[in-house]
C-alpha cells in the first residue's frame, strides 16, 4: 500500500503544461531530429546494408513521423492537466501512433509493396527500440522543468519581483509562530510557511497546507477575510474573492493579463488570480 500510494503521488505531480504552439512544435522538431540522427549515425535494424540512392532522405521519414505523431497527440491532450501521468500517457500514445505510421511508411514507401499486417508487431518492436531512449530523455527534461520551476518559485530573492521597500520589510515565515485557526473544538494549528492556499466556501474555507512532507486539506469554519488577517505575512495575499494564496508556494502560473491559474506542487487543485487583482499582486509573481 505504501508503494502504491508513493506511485500515485508521483504520477499526480504537477509539471508545466505545453500551452503554446511554438513550444509544441519545438518539442516535435527536436524529437524528430533526434530520431533521424540516431538512424543516420548508428543505422540499426539492417539499414546499414540498405542500398538506395535516396537512403538518407528515406530515413528522415521516420523522424518526420515521430514529429507528426507527437504534434497530433499533444493537440489531442492540450486540455489535460500537466501531470507526470499525462506525460507518460502522451509518450505511450505517441509510440502507438508512430508504430502504425512507421508500418505504413515502411510498407508503401520503403518496400513499395502491399501492407503485410503480420509485420506490424515487428515494426512496433523496432519503433520501441528506436524511440525508447529518445522518449526517456524527453521525459526527464519535462520533469526537470518541473523541478526548475519549483526551485525558482521557492527562492524569495531570485524569483519574485518584489520592490525594494517590500524586501526591506519582508519577514521569514519560518520564524513566525503557529497560527491558531479556530475550528470549533478542533482548532487548526498551522505555520504560515506551511500554508499553500485556501478556497472560500461561504462561511467555510478549504485550507491546503503541507504537513509531514505531504499536501493536506481541511475544511474550516472561518471566512476568507478572517483567515487572511490571521495569516498576515508578506507572501500570503488574497488574489480573488474566493482565494487566499501563499505566493512562495506557486509552482506554475498559466494565463495572461485576463487572469492567471495557479498550480502548486503535489496537488491537482488550483487557485485563481482575478483580473481585477492582477495589478495588486503583480510584484509577487515570477517574471
Amino acid at each position: 500500500m505504501i508503494y502504491k500510494k508513493s506511485i500515485l503521488n508521483y504520477l499526480n505531480i504537477v509539471i508545466p503544461k505545453i500551452v503554446s504552439i511554438r513550444e509544441l512544435l519545438t518539442y516535435a522538431l527536436l524529437l524528430g531530429l533526434s530520431a533521424y540522427l540516431f538512424l543516420l549515425v548508428f543505422q540499426p535494424f539492417g539499414t546499414y546494408n540498405f542500398e538506395n540512392a535516396y537512403k538518407f532522405s528515406l530515413l528522415s521519414g521516420y523522424g518526420a513521423i515521430l514529429s507528426i505523431a507527437y504534434a497530433l497527440i499533444s493537440i489531442v491532450l492540450r486540455k489535460k492537466r500537466g501531470t507526470v501521468a499525462i506525460e507518460l500517457f502522451r509518450i505511450f500514445l505517441v509510440f502507438l501512433l508512430s508504430s502504425f505510421l512507421n508500418f505504413v511508411y515502411h510498407g508503401w514507401f520503403i518496400n513499395q509493396a502491399p501492407l503485410q499486417w503480420n509485420n506490424l508487431p515487428y515494426i512496433g518492436c523496432y519503433t520501441l527500440s528506436l524511440y525508447s531512449p529518445i522518449a526517456a530523455i524527453y521525459f526527464l527534461l519535462r520533469v526537470d522543468r518541473r523541478h526548475s520551476n519549483h526551485e525558482k518559485n521557492n527562492s524569495s530573492m531570485e524569483s519574485l519581483s518584489i520592490k525594494p521597500a517590500m524586501i526591506l520589510s519582508q519577514v521569514n515565515d519560518c520564524h513566525l509562530p503557529l497560527v491558531d485557526i479556530p475550528n470549533g473544538n478542533q482548532p487548526l494549528k498551522l505555520l504560515p510557511s506551511d500554508f499553500i492556499f485556501a478556497k472560500s466556501m461561504d462561511n467555510y474555507c478549504m485550507i491546503y497546507f503541507r504537513k509531514d512532507g505531504m499536501v493536506k486539506k481541511q475544511m474550516v469554519r472561518i471566512t476568507l477575510s478572517r483567515l487572511s488577517e490571521l495569516l498576515n505575512t508578506m507572501s500570503i495575499h488574497r488574489c480573488h474573492r474566493s482565494f487566499l494564496v501563499n505566493f512562495e508556494k506557486i509552482l506554475v502560473k498559466e494565463g495572461n493579463a485576463q487572469g492567471f491559474l495557479l498550480r502548486f506542487a503535489d496537488t491537482e487543485d488550483c487557485a485563481v488570480i482575478s483580473r481585477s487583482a492582477i495589478e495588486s499582486v503583480r510584484p509577487y509573481l515570477s517574471d
